[in-house]
Protein backbone atom coordinates (compact mmCIF):
# COMPACT_ATOMS: atom_id res chain seq x y z
CA UNK A 1 0.00 0.00 0.00
CA UNK A 2 1.36 3.25 -0.94
CA UNK A 3 1.25 6.39 1.72
CA UNK A 4 0.88 10.26 0.63
CA UNK A 5 1.28 11.18 -2.62
CA UNK A 6 1.79 15.03 -1.74
CA UNK A 7 2.88 15.78 -5.17
CA UNK A 8 -0.41 14.06 -6.97
CA UNK A 9 1.19 12.17 -9.71
CA UNK A 10 -2.12 9.67 -9.15
CA UNK A 11 -4.17 12.25 -10.40
CA UNK A 12 -3.69 12.75 -13.76
CA UNK A 13 -6.57 12.78 -15.69
CA UNK A 14 -9.20 11.77 -12.72
CA UNK A 15 -12.22 13.62 -13.04
CA UNK A 16 -13.07 15.38 -9.28
CA UNK A 17 -16.08 17.36 -8.87
CA UNK A 18 -16.12 20.28 -6.26
CA UNK A 19 -19.61 21.50 -4.20
CA UNK A 20 -18.73 25.03 -3.23
CA UNK A 21 -16.14 25.15 -5.83
CA UNK A 22 -16.52 28.85 -6.08
CA UNK A 23 -16.24 29.62 -2.42
CA UNK A 24 -13.40 30.40 -0.04
CA UNK A 25 -11.72 27.11 0.00
CA UNK A 26 -12.99 25.88 -3.24
CA UNK A 27 -11.39 28.52 -5.17
CA UNK A 28 -8.08 27.93 -3.44
CA UNK A 29 -8.45 24.35 -4.30
CA UNK A 30 -9.11 23.89 -7.72
CA UNK A 31 -6.13 25.60 -9.37
CA UNK A 32 -4.32 23.12 -7.16
CA UNK A 33 -6.25 20.17 -8.22
CA UNK A 34 -5.43 21.61 -11.85
CA UNK A 35 -1.74 21.30 -11.39
CA UNK A 36 -2.09 17.94 -10.39
CA UNK A 37 -3.43 17.67 -13.99
CA UNK A 38 -7.33 16.67 -12.68
CA UNK A 39 -10.18 17.19 -14.97
CA UNK A 40 -12.48 19.43 -12.45
CA UNK A 41 -16.08 20.15 -12.42
CA UNK A 42 -17.34 22.54 -9.89
CA UNK A 43 -20.82 23.30 -8.28
CA UNK A 44 -21.69 26.76 -7.85
CA UNK A 45 -24.48 29.31 -8.14
CA UNK A 46 -21.66 31.70 -10.72
CA UNK A 47 -18.66 31.52 -11.48
CA UNK A 48 -17.39 33.76 -8.58
CA UNK A 49 -15.16 36.60 -8.38
CA UNK A 50 -12.11 34.98 -7.29
CA UNK A 51 -9.26 35.00 -9.68
CA UNK A 52 -8.02 32.45 -11.00
CA UNK A 53 -10.88 30.40 -10.66
CA UNK A 54 -13.13 32.57 -12.60
CA UNK A 55 -10.84 32.48 -15.51
CA UNK A 56 -10.42 29.12 -15.74
CA UNK A 57 -13.54 28.90 -15.49
CA UNK A 58 -14.14 31.63 -18.51
CA UNK A 59 -11.52 29.67 -20.62
CA UNK A 60 -13.61 26.13 -20.29
CA UNK A 61 -10.54 24.82 -18.33
CA UNK A 62 -12.82 24.00 -15.73
CA UNK A 63 -16.45 23.18 -16.07
CA UNK A 64 -19.01 25.27 -14.26
CA UNK A 65 -22.12 23.20 -13.24
CA UNK A 66 -24.87 25.94 -12.30
CA UNK A 67 -27.07 24.87 -9.74
CA UNK A 68 -27.28 26.99 -6.63
CA UNK A 69 -30.32 24.53 -4.83
CA UNK A 70 -28.05 21.38 -5.76
CA UNK A 71 -29.05 19.53 -2.88
CA UNK A 72 -32.66 19.07 -4.86
CA UNK A 73 -33.43 15.99 -6.37
CA UNK A 74 -33.94 17.10 -10.01
CA UNK A 75 -30.77 19.14 -9.39
CA UNK A 76 -28.97 16.50 -8.27
CA UNK A 77 -29.44 14.55 -10.86
CA UNK A 78 -28.33 17.12 -13.49
CA UNK A 79 -25.30 17.99 -11.65
CA UNK A 80 -24.78 13.90 -11.93
CA UNK A 81 -25.35 13.94 -15.64
CA UNK A 82 -23.30 16.72 -15.60
CA UNK A 83 -20.10 15.04 -14.11
CA UNK A 84 -21.01 12.13 -15.48
CA UNK A 85 -17.75 9.70 -14.72
CA UNK A 86 -16.66 11.38 -11.66
CA UNK A 87 -14.07 9.51 -9.38
CA UNK A 88 -13.88 11.73 -6.17
CA UNK A 89 -16.18 14.05 -4.89
CA UNK A 90 -14.84 17.17 -2.71
CA UNK A 91 -17.83 18.10 -0.65
CA UNK A 92 -17.29 21.92 0.37
CA UNK A 93 -20.70 23.09 0.15
CA UNK A 94 -23.37 23.53 2.97
CA UNK A 95 -26.57 24.76 3.79
CA UNK A 96 -27.11 28.94 2.63
CA UNK A 97 -29.31 31.17 4.87
CA UNK A 98 -32.66 30.88 4.65
CA UNK A 99 -35.17 33.37 3.91
CA UNK A 100 -36.82 35.62 6.39
CA UNK A 101 -36.59 35.19 9.85
CA UNK A 102 -35.11 32.37 10.95
CA UNK A 103 -36.75 29.82 13.83
CA UNK A 104 -35.30 26.72 15.63
CA UNK A 105 -36.70 24.27 14.19
CA UNK A 106 -37.00 25.45 10.67
CA UNK A 107 -33.22 26.09 10.63
CA UNK A 108 -32.74 22.87 12.01
CA UNK A 109 -34.74 21.36 9.13
CA UNK A 110 -33.21 23.64 6.61
CA UNK A 111 -29.30 22.26 7.63
CA UNK A 112 -30.75 18.41 7.60
CA UNK A 113 -32.33 19.18 4.49
CA UNK A 114 -29.47 20.39 2.33
CA UNK A 115 -26.34 19.23 4.55
CA UNK A 116 -27.42 15.58 4.99
CA UNK A 117 -30.28 14.43 2.30
CA UNK A 118 -29.30 17.01 0.04
CA UNK A 119 -25.13 15.47 -0.25
CA UNK A 120 -26.72 11.96 0.14
CA UNK A 121 -28.89 12.68 -3.25
CA UNK A 122 -26.20 13.80 -5.13
CA UNK A 123 -23.85 10.69 -3.61
CA UNK A 124 -26.77 8.45 -4.50
CA UNK A 125 -26.81 10.30 -8.32
CA UNK A 126 -23.26 10.24 -8.66
CA UNK A 127 -23.95 6.39 -8.83
CA UNK A 128 -21.32 3.57 -8.14
CA UNK A 129 -18.80 4.80 -10.12
CA UNK A 130 -17.38 7.27 -7.15
CA UNK A 131 -15.15 5.92 -5.02
CA UNK A 132 -14.03 8.46 -2.84
CA UNK A 133 -15.06 11.60 -0.79
CA UNK A 134 -13.66 14.46 1.02
CA UNK A 135 -16.11 16.08 3.27
CA UNK A 136 -14.77 19.39 4.54
CA UNK A 137 -16.46 19.18 7.70
CA UNK A 138 -15.43 21.60 10.73
CA UNK A 139 -14.21 21.58 14.17
CA UNK A 140 -17.82 23.13 15.44
CA UNK A 141 -18.80 19.43 15.37
CA UNK A 142 -17.21 19.25 19.21
CA UNK A 143 -19.48 21.80 20.46
CA UNK A 144 -18.34 23.69 23.74
CA UNK A 145 -16.10 20.19 24.72
CA UNK A 146 -15.82 19.80 28.59
CA UNK A 147 -11.89 19.69 27.76
CA UNK A 148 -9.12 20.84 25.29
CA UNK A 149 -7.09 19.74 22.73
CA UNK A 150 -9.63 17.19 21.46
CA UNK A 151 -8.56 14.16 19.00
CA UNK A 152 -10.81 12.64 16.76
CA UNK A 153 -11.80 9.79 19.22
CA UNK A 154 -14.23 12.18 21.03
CA UNK A 155 -17.61 11.79 20.43
CA UNK A 156 -18.99 15.42 19.76
CA UNK A 157 -21.84 17.06 21.33
CA UNK A 158 -22.38 19.66 18.92
CA UNK A 159 -24.74 22.88 19.74
CA UNK A 160 -25.92 24.31 16.78
CA UNK A 161 -27.99 22.76 14.17
CA UNK A 162 -25.72 23.14 11.11
CA UNK A 163 -22.65 21.52 12.94
CA UNK A 164 -25.56 18.58 14.16
CA UNK A 165 -26.14 17.88 10.68
CA UNK A 166 -22.46 18.45 9.29
CA UNK A 167 -22.19 15.36 12.27
CA UNK A 168 -24.90 13.11 10.89
CA UNK A 169 -23.69 13.52 7.43
CA UNK A 170 -19.96 12.14 8.73
CA UNK A 171 -21.51 9.05 10.41
CA UNK A 172 -23.51 8.34 7.08
CA UNK A 173 -20.09 8.48 4.97
CA UNK A 174 -18.79 6.48 7.26
CA UNK A 175 -21.96 3.59 7.68
CA UNK A 176 -22.11 4.26 3.66
CA UNK A 177 -18.07 3.23 3.52
CA UNK A 178 -18.13 0.08 5.54
CA UNK A 179 -21.15 -1.49 3.39
CA UNK A 180 -19.16 -0.78 0.42
CA UNK A 181 -20.24 2.60 -0.55
CA UNK A 182 -17.61 5.43 -1.60
CA UNK A 183 -14.29 5.49 0.42
CA UNK A 184 -14.33 8.88 2.82
CA UNK A 185 -12.31 11.00 4.09
CA UNK A 186 -13.73 13.63 7.02
CA UNK A 187 -11.65 16.76 7.38
CA UNK A 188 -12.36 19.05 10.26
CA UNK A 189 -11.67 22.36 9.65
CA UNK A 190 -10.46 24.86 12.27
CA UNK A 191 -10.92 28.50 11.44
CA UNK A 192 -9.50 28.95 7.87
CA UNK A 193 -8.68 32.45 7.12
CA UNK A 194 -6.15 34.34 4.02
CA UNK A 195 -7.22 36.49 1.06
CA UNK A 196 -9.90 36.11 -0.12
CA UNK A 197 -12.21 35.44 3.05
CA UNK A 198 -15.31 37.50 3.41
CA UNK A 199 -17.50 36.21 5.51
CA UNK A 200 -17.66 38.12 8.82
CA UNK A 201 -15.71 36.33 10.67
CA UNK A 202 -12.92 37.71 13.66
CA UNK A 203 -10.28 38.17 11.07
CA UNK A 204 -11.56 40.02 8.06
CA UNK A 205 -14.07 41.78 10.88
CA UNK A 206 -10.79 43.13 12.82
CA UNK A 207 -8.60 43.90 9.57
CA UNK A 208 -11.33 45.93 8.13
CA UNK A 209 -11.64 48.14 11.44
CA UNK A 210 -8.08 48.53 11.81
CA UNK A 211 -7.96 49.52 8.07
CA UNK A 212 -10.71 52.14 9.01
CA UNK A 213 -9.06 53.23 11.50
CA UNK A 214 -11.96 52.31 14.28
CA UNK A 215 -11.88 49.95 17.18
CA UNK A 216 -12.48 46.44 16.66
CA UNK A 217 -15.26 45.09 18.47
CA UNK A 218 -14.96 41.93 20.67
CA UNK A 219 -17.85 39.78 22.14
CA UNK A 220 -17.03 39.01 25.75
CA UNK A 221 -13.57 39.06 27.44
CA UNK A 222 -11.93 37.55 24.02
CA UNK A 223 -10.00 35.22 26.01
CA UNK A 224 -11.00 32.09 24.17
CA UNK A 225 -8.82 29.93 22.16
CA UNK A 226 -9.10 29.10 18.49
CA UNK A 227 -7.12 27.74 16.21
CA UNK A 228 -6.54 29.48 12.91
CA UNK A 229 -5.63 27.55 8.99
CA UNK A 230 -4.20 29.47 6.26
CA UNK A 231 -6.79 28.58 3.24
CA UNK A 232 -3.76 27.74 1.04
CA UNK A 233 -2.72 25.28 3.69
CA UNK A 234 -6.32 24.13 3.88
CA UNK A 235 -6.39 23.84 0.51
CA UNK A 236 -3.12 21.90 0.15
CA UNK A 237 -4.39 19.17 2.78
CA UNK A 238 -7.36 18.71 0.70
CA UNK A 239 -5.13 17.62 -2.32
CA UNK A 240 -3.35 15.59 -0.23
CA UNK A 241 -6.10 13.33 0.69
CA UNK A 242 -7.96 13.60 -2.62
CA UNK A 243 -4.19 12.03 -3.99
CA UNK A 244 -4.60 9.43 -1.43
CA UNK A 245 -8.05 7.64 -0.55
CA UNK A 246 -7.98 5.77 2.75
CA UNK A 247 -7.86 2.59 1.01
CA UNK A 248 -3.87 3.19 -0.28
CA UNK A 249 -2.48 4.72 2.57
CA UNK A 250 -0.80 2.92 5.47
CA UNK A 251 -3.84 2.16 7.56
CA UNK A 252 -5.24 0.88 4.70
CA UNK A 253 -9.28 1.36 5.61
CA UNK A 254 -12.22 3.10 3.75
CA UNK A 255 -12.80 6.02 6.24
CA UNK A 256 -10.93 8.13 7.68
CA UNK A 257 -11.47 11.18 10.43
CA UNK A 258 -9.00 14.22 10.76
CA UNK A 259 -8.69 17.07 12.91
CA UNK A 260 -7.60 19.79 10.05
CA UNK A 261 -5.81 22.41 11.80
CA UNK A 262 -2.42 24.22 12.69
CA UNK A 263 -2.37 22.32 16.15
CA UNK A 264 -1.63 25.64 17.94
CA UNK A 265 -4.23 28.16 19.07
CA UNK A 266 -4.17 31.94 20.07
CA UNK A 267 -6.76 33.87 22.10
CA UNK A 268 -9.29 36.16 20.69
CA UNK A 269 -7.70 39.64 22.47
CA UNK A 270 -3.95 38.43 20.58
CA UNK A 271 -5.22 37.47 17.13
CA UNK A 272 -6.98 41.46 17.59
CA UNK A 273 -3.46 42.94 18.11
CA UNK A 274 -1.60 40.72 15.81
CA UNK A 275 -4.30 42.41 13.43
CA UNK A 276 -3.44 45.79 14.99
CA UNK A 277 -0.03 45.26 14.18
CA UNK A 278 -0.23 43.91 10.45
CA UNK A 279 -2.39 47.13 10.17
CA UNK A 280 0.76 49.38 11.13
CA UNK A 281 2.55 47.35 8.93
CA UNK A 282 1.28 48.21 6.18
CA UNK A 283 -0.56 51.34 6.68
CA UNK A 284 2.34 52.63 9.04
CA UNK A 285 -0.11 53.81 11.86
CA UNK A 286 -1.12 51.66 14.76
CA UNK A 287 -5.13 51.01 15.02
CA UNK A 288 -7.07 51.51 18.59
CA UNK A 289 -6.97 49.15 20.58
CA UNK A 290 -10.53 46.66 20.11
CA UNK A 291 -13.52 47.43 22.95
CA UNK A 292 -15.24 44.98 24.43
CA UNK A 293 -19.23 44.27 24.17
CA UNK A 294 -21.00 42.25 26.97
CA UNK A 295 -21.00 38.74 26.17
CA UNK A 296 -20.97 35.44 27.14
CA UNK A 297 -17.01 33.67 26.81
CA UNK A 298 -16.73 31.58 23.90
CA UNK A 299 -15.86 27.97 24.30
CA UNK A 300 -12.42 27.29 23.44
CA UNK A 301 -11.89 25.27 20.24
CA UNK A 302 -8.62 23.34 19.98
CA UNK A 303 -7.58 20.15 18.56
CA UNK A 304 -5.24 17.47 18.33
CA UNK A 305 -3.48 17.14 14.58
CA UNK A 306 -1.30 14.19 15.30
CA UNK A 307 -3.49 11.51 13.28
CA UNK A 308 -3.48 14.17 9.76
CA UNK A 309 0.47 14.49 10.59
CA UNK A 310 1.38 10.84 10.33
CA UNK A 311 -1.59 10.04 7.84
CA UNK A 312 -1.35 12.73 5.36
CA UNK A 313 2.05 13.97 6.68
CA UNK A 314 0.48 17.53 6.73
CA UNK A 315 1.97 20.56 8.31
CA UNK A 316 1.16 23.96 7.95
CA UNK A 317 3.51 26.32 5.92
CA UNK A 318 2.30 29.71 6.68
CA UNK A 319 2.26 31.13 9.97
CA UNK A 320 -0.28 33.43 11.76
CA UNK A 321 1.72 36.63 11.41
CA UNK A 322 2.18 35.92 7.73
CA UNK A 323 -0.61 35.05 7.15
CA UNK A 324 -2.46 38.01 8.60
CA UNK A 325 -0.30 40.60 6.32
CA UNK A 326 -1.13 38.97 3.31
CA UNK A 327 -5.04 39.16 4.16
CA UNK A 328 -4.60 42.49 5.34
CA UNK A 329 -2.66 43.42 1.88
CA UNK A 330 -5.38 41.92 0.00
CA UNK A 331 -8.32 43.68 1.96
CA UNK A 332 -6.32 47.42 1.19
CA UNK A 333 -6.28 46.92 -2.27
CA UNK A 334 -9.76 46.23 -2.53
CA UNK A 335 -10.77 49.21 0.32
CA UNK A 336 -13.36 51.09 -2.20
CA UNK A 337 -15.19 47.90 -1.87
CA UNK A 338 -15.58 47.17 2.04
CA UNK A 339 -18.68 46.40 3.66
CA UNK A 340 -19.43 48.84 6.79
CA UNK A 341 -16.21 47.27 9.02
CA UNK A 342 -17.97 48.36 12.65
CA UNK A 343 -19.98 44.57 12.61
CA UNK A 344 -19.32 43.24 15.60
CA UNK A 345 -16.80 40.05 15.21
Amino acid sequence: MRGPDPDGARLRGMPVLVTGGTGFLGAALVPRLLTAGCRVTVVGPDPGWREPLRRAIREGVVELVQEPEWWRPEAARRVARRAAGTEQLVHLASAPDGPGEPTATGTARDAVAVDVAGALELLAALGDGLGHVVLGSSVAVYGRAAATPVDESVRPTPDDPAAAARLALEDQLRIAAAAGGPEATVLRFTTLYGPGETAPWAVPTFIRAGLAGIPATIAGDGTELRDYLHVEDAARLVLRAVASPPAVSPAGERFRLLNAGSGTAERTVALADRVRRAVAAQRGVLPPPPRHLPGRRAGDVLCRVERVRVELGFRPTVDLDRGLAEEVAWFARLAEAWPDPGAQA
